[in-house]
């Protein structure tokens, strides 16, 4: 492992469990045993280090639905397939870190945007359209707009007004979304496979 990987891996560890906000480049060089110096030799400043980790997790997302895409057998099971390591990452990663993102990190915040209007847009259309020619998902739904819906509730999951972390586990609210979203576009055959598949993966919290 390269020393850029491990300050990369490093601060990750420390934002997932800490939030970034109050994580400075000197938590990163204790928390890896490295001297300050090698951390802005290969990284300017934290907004950098953000931005690296966000691109690298946007990336393996966007190859894993095209993964799980072609390897499920149907549009359900591409959903669930996907919700196995989306749930290990809510598990893991501090509640705080979507929100510190939007409000201290705006470039980084943009890319996300970008990405979610963009990839995981595409992504949740294609997902819809090919339930529809499954026959698993009702044809009387408007793709589009419940698409963009999708995506703003895993958004409105990381809301700490809505979801207090206090109060809510952020995996158990990321679940129960997309429980109630997959069962409002299912037909009874699509409700059949989806317990189906919700039994056998036991994703649920």
């Amino acid at each position: 492992m390269s020393t850029e990987e491990q300050i990369l891996k490093g601060a990750e560890e420390l934002f997932f469990r800490y939030g970034i906000k109050g994580i400075t480049m000197d938590d990163v060089a204790k928390h890896l045993s490295m001297s300050k110096r090698t951390i802005y030799e290969k990284f300017p400043h934290k907004e950098a280090i953000v931005e690296i980790l966000l691109k690298e997790h946007l990336n393996k997302h966007e190859s894993n639905c095209k993964k799980y895409r072609d390897a499920s057998s149907n549009a359900i099971e591409e959903i669930f397939m996907m919700l196995a390591p989306l749930k290990e990452l809510f598990e893991t990663m501090n509640p705080r870190l979507l929100f510190e993102m939007k409000k201290f990190h705006p470039k980084a915040w943009q890319e996300f945007v970008d990405f979610k209007r963009n990839a995981l847009l595409e992504s949740m259309v294609a997902n819809m359209k090919r339930g529809i020619k499954e026959g698993l998902y009702r044809d009387d739904i408007d793709v589009h707009i419940l698409a963009a819906l999708r995506i703003e509730e895993v958004e409105l999951a990381w809301n700490p007004d809505v979801f207090p972390p206090a109060e809510f586990n952020l995996a158990k609210v990321q679940i129960c979304l997309l429980e109630h979203f997959l069962f409002g576009i299912t037909n009874i055959k699509g409700h059949q496979i989806a317990e189906k598949f919700k039994k056998n993966l036991n994703v649920v919290i």
